[in-house]
Order: C-alpha cells, then structure tokens, then sequence
C-alpha cells in the first residue's frame, strides 16, 4: 500500500493527512505513515465531506494508539501526560463539528422532515 504527502495539498488525501498530523517522515518513508493513501481515499468516498473524513481517520489513528501518551522501553519510561492526546480529541471533535455544520448548511430544510 502506498503512502505519501503533498505540502501543497492538491488532493483532498492530503488535506486529510495535514489536519490528522499523518505527514510521514522527513525522508517521506512509507513506513513512517500510520494510514495508506488507499485506506484514506476509501474513507473520504464513503464520509459526506472531508472535515467528517479526517476525524474518522482520527479516530482510527487513536484506535490503532498511535495516541499514545507514554512508551516504555526496558528501564526507560517516557510519559507526556494527557495533554497530547486531549488536545488531539478535540482537534477531531472540532473537525467533525465543522464536517457538520456543512452538511446542515448543504442539506437546508430537507435533514429535519417530520413523518
């Protein structure tokens, strides 16, 4: 699977990878991506819009731990606390609010009907 990242964001994949923080490496190692291009392309297709796409591939970067907030390995032990993480989930939050609010504004009338 493929993974790679557009600092000029010309496609909506790239838009996604920005607002989830999943930029790869410096070097642009594949290996260094949590979520391949094909992985984000499928979730884009089946989302309303992108806002509602980057925090469902948000949510599957915090399934997955990569926000973890500590990490031990042998004697060492590193903890950041809950701030990272927090901050992350409302990053997420805000951008489904947003992804929302656009389908709200592009739906009109017709998403509330009464039966």
């Amino acid at each position: 699977m493929a993974s790679n990242y557009d600092p000029a964001l010309s496609t909506l994949k790239d838009w996604v990878r920005m607002q989830i923080g999943d930029r790869g490496s410096a070097s642009g190692e594949a290996s260094s991506f949590v979520l391949s291009n094909e992985e984000i392309n499928a979730i884009l297709a089946r989302e309303r819009n992108e806002y509602l796409a980057a925090a469902r591939c948000g949510d599957d970067i915090l399934a997955r731990g990569q926000g973890a907030t500590s990490k031990s390995v042998g004697n060492l032990s590193l903890s950041f606390g809950d701030s990272p993480e927090s901050a992350y989930r409302s990053h997420i939050q805000r951008l489904r609010e947003d992804g929302a609010k656009l389908v709200l504004a592009e739906s009109g009338p017709t998403v509330f009907r009464n039966f």
